[in-house]
């Protein structure tokens, strides 16, 4: 599902001319330093019974983190992912996705002690009811 959420953003062109390749799992890659940039984390993926055993539909959380340099840039990269996704219908790379729900967001604090400049980010929680073969 991973691989496949990213080449549905990455089909995205207002979303590709704006962050580029540079969408990522997990911790950010250390060569990874230029902005804007997208940042996923999967925050949950239960598994689902029915009375016959385990279900061929998952739903999964994904939290992607927008990071830009500027407030306006991080608030447009909110409103490009939210297009990109809310609502989707369709399969990619192998992966029907049944339906995927924008579950909120939230703007984020990129200054920690000691830096010197101001990041920009925003969080987009996001749900995703999903099936692969």
């Amino acid at each position: 599902m991973k691989a496949a959420l990213t080449a549905l953003l990455l089909a995205d062109a207002d979303l590709q001319a704006r962050v580029g390749s540079r969408i990522h799992w997990g911790v950010l890659p250390a060569h990874a330093a230029a902005l804007p940039y997208l940042n996923m984390t999967l925050v949950s993926a239960p598994v689902a019974y029915t009375l016959d055993g385990e279900t061929e539909t998952s739903t999964s959380t994904v939290q992607i983190d927008a990071w830009a340099t500027s407030a306006l840039e991080a608030d447009r990269l909110r409103w490009e992912v939210r297009t990109c996704l809310s609502g989707y219908r369709g399969t990619r790379a192998g992966v029907t996705f049944r339906r995927i729900f924008i579950a909120g967001s939230r703007d984020l604090s990129g200054r920690d002690l000691g830096d010197l400049s101001a990041l920009f980010g925003v969080s987009i929680d996001v749900t995703i009811r999903w099936s692969a073969p």
